[in-house]
């Protein structure tokens, strides 16, 4: 009879796992490491967890989750479109994968492997095509165009991210959201045109806070 599946131990195991990660990066982090720092066998943790690639999945949704949660409690926004609350979650989601210590390690992992890269991607679109109903795409064969492009121009972004960080000079966050939100305008029932508005209403202040509190909600091991 198999052993039954507990979901606070699996949640456990998961946020040590996170911890890891953020410290080692993904790729030098082992089953090994996260058995030892959650004091359970590594059998336990690829019981709940057989292949490594869905702590990746896991982690991008307790992120998206996270970030939700704190756009729409801690950010006081009148959006006029429905993207707009997307833009905002988005938008704070790249600055605390982009300007977090905590964040150094797994973002090297996925800005130098495209197979990562193309993961994270791919599920983010996933998320974001199952939370709104602004982008019109109903069939399968649409939503599959739209992940493939997203992935390709991420890609090429993630490219820039990489090559830039390397040689220690500054990035273009504007343009990136810009040509993210270029990028979803063909499939919009509306036209998006509020990025900069939303941009101008996020604080400096408020956003070194907020990635306090993500970080808080995303790495707290319970």
């Amino acid at each position: 009879m198999a052993r039954p599946k507990k979901p606070e131990e699996r949640n456990r195991i998961r946020d040590v796992a996170f911890n890891v990660f953020s410290n080692k990066g993904f790729e030098n982090s082992s089953f090994s490491d996260i058995a030892k720092e959650a004091s359970v066998s590594k059998s336990l943790v690829q019981y709940y967890f057989p292949k490594k690639e869905q702590f990746v999945h896991d982690f991008i949704d307790k992120s998206l989750a996270a970030v939700t949660e704190i756009v729409r409690e801690d950010l006081d926004i009148k959006y006029e479109h429905e993207l707009g609350e997307l833009y905002a979650i988005g938008y704070c989601q790249f600055y605390y994968a982009m300007y977090n210590e905590r964040m150094n390690s797994l973002r090297m992992d996925i800005l130098r492997d495209r197979g990562n890269t193309e993961m994270v991607v791919k599920h983010g679109i996933d998320w974001l095509v199952n939370n709104t109903n602004a982008i019109q795409v109903e069939e399968e064969e649409q939503i599959e165009q739209v992940k493939k492009t997203v992935v390709f121009v991420a890609g090429g972004a993630f490219d820039h991210l990489y090559d830039c960080m390397l040689a220690g000079v500054p990035f273009d966050v504007q343009f990136l959201s810009d040509a993210a939100l270029a990028l979803l305008n063909p499939f919009l029932n509306v036209p998006f045109h509020e990025g900069e508005s939303i941009r101008n209403q996020i604080s400096p202040e408020w956003l070194e806070k907020s990635r306090k509190k993500y970080n808080r909600m995303v790495f707290t091991v319970r």
